[in-house]
């Protein structure tokens, strides 16, 4: 079984991208792990009151999450869409950044789901999550994402460096069973690649393609300004974009990933970020 873990906020635009998973993944076997996070709000207390509160403050933030998590996995479950599908909640008194990191860890979770937001800008939430939680492909999934019946990965570089497959082939493993059209859209001229990228490249090919039921589709885009108008393109495909390994000054926090200034151009696609 696979093990996608989706942190939800029981917002409409979180349902929408359970949905979308759900049918993304329809021929799969999946544990679907619905997480919600919950805190409180102790900014309006002082010390005397903070003493003087009762059991009851503490317990109404967690048993409101559970009840909502219990409600939700009992409808997904009673009204079954696949049945090789199987859900399973989780409440956690942490930060969301926390919580996933428990759940990759006890769960050996394969996949994160995140739901986009309508802004323009990337929420420091999904840019720690993309950024701190390493292990582990995440999918970031905007309002009405819409899975097709033939999906498509894009995969996008310039294969400067070179790409560790393992979380491409990990999410590839995920949709064994799906007819996955894979795209590598090259970042760069045909004739203007060094060799060191014509290495990347062919390295790459050669790990997937025993992955795949259909050949790799290779294009070149040129420039990497032609990302956003290939994107805006392929709305109902998935992109693969690649975060390269943090050096020294992402470590010790003085610049963040340069992965996220392109997050925010495919900000109307689903999105595939691997780590290196």
């Amino acid at each position: 079984m696979k093990k996608i873990l989706i942190p939800i906020d029981f917002t409409l635009n979180s349902f929408q991208t359970i949905d979308y998973v759900l049918d993304l993944f329809k021929d799969e076997a999946c544990d679907f792990y619905i997480l919600n996070t919950y805190t409180y709000n102790t900014n309006s207390l002082d010390a005397i009151q903070m003493l003087q509160v009762d059991d009851d403050w503490f317990e109404q933030p967690k048993q409101q999450s559970i009840r909502q998590l219990e409600a939700l996995v009992d409808r997904y479950t009673s009204n079954l869409k696949y049945v090789n599908h199987r859900f399973y909640a989780i409440s956690e008194c942490l930060s969301l950044l926390d919580a996933i990191k428990k759940s990759v860890n006890t769960l050996s979770i394969d996949l994160i789901i995140l739901t986009s937001k309508k802004e323009n800008n990337i929420g420091e939430k999904t840019k720690n999550i993309v950024d701190k939680i390493r292990t582990c492909p995440v999918l970031l999934v905007p309002p009405h994402a819409s899975a097709c019946k033939k999906n498509n990965l894009t995969i996008a570089s310039d294969f400067k460096e070179k790409i560790n497959p393992l979380e491409i082939n990990k999410f590839l493993n995920i949709l064994e069973n799906t007819n996955l059209q894979i795209t590598i859209l090259v970042l760069g001229k045909q004739n203007k690649l060094s060799a060191n990228a014509s290495d990347n490249l062919e390295t790459i090919l050669k790990s997937m393609q025993p992955l795949l039921r259909t050949p790799i589709q290779l294009l070149y885009a040129g420039t990497f300004c032609k990302l956003k108008d290939y994107a805006l393109s392929h709305l109902d495909g998935i992109m693969c974009i690649v975060d390269k390994r943090p050096d020294v000054f992402r470590k010790i926090g003085l610049f963040r990933s340069k992965i996220f200034s392109t997050l925010k151009q495919l900000r109307t696609n689903t999105v595939l970020t691997i780590h290196q």
